[in-house]
């Protein structure tokens, strides 16, 4: 399936590109969250006339996205949790414990799936690096302990 994207979406394209996406992705992904426009004659005139709207409204979240940024540029989130002797969590600590600790520090701008763990959960007490994406263009990287209870 064609569309055109409105957003700039990583791995796809950027704003205005004619990309080929499987339908499954169009209809469930793209079209619904207004990422996308169906690329009929219709959608394509009507992307020119309102493609400068598009680029501001790009260039508006890269701008708070860069404000965000700089927030969280020193961040350093200390997430307590139960463990062995050993080091070895009971469970492991993962995307929604380290949203709640963004978010009890005031980042309330940090979605869940903004969150990369770069090796999956963690697993073990100790300090690690996670990745938050703001912006396609924009991944800071958070340093995280966690510390036995």
């Amino acid at each position: 399936m064609k569309v055109v994207l409105v957003t700039k979406i990583k791995n796809l394209g950027n704003i205005g590109d004619i990309v080929d996406v499987k339908s499954g992705f169009a209809r469930n992904f793209l079209l619904p969250y207004h990422k996308a426009l169906p690329a009929t004659d219709e959608y394509i005139k009507d992307f020119e006339e309102k493609k400068e709207e598009y680029l501001k409204k790009a260039q508006d979240e890269l701008s708070l996205a860069e404000a965000n940024a700089i927030s969280i540029k020193d961040l350093k989130l200390t997430i307590s949790a139960n463990a062995q002797e050993s080091g070895t969590l009971f469970g492991s600590v993962g995307v929604n414990e380290i949203l709640d600790a963004m978010h009890a520090e005031g980042h309330d701008f940090i979605t869940k799936s903004s969150i990369i763990l770069l090796s999956g959960p963690i697993k073990e007490v100790g300090e690690f690096t996670i990745n938050v994406e703001l912006h396609p263009e924009i991944v800071k990287s958070i340093s995280i302990e966690v510390k036995p209870t």
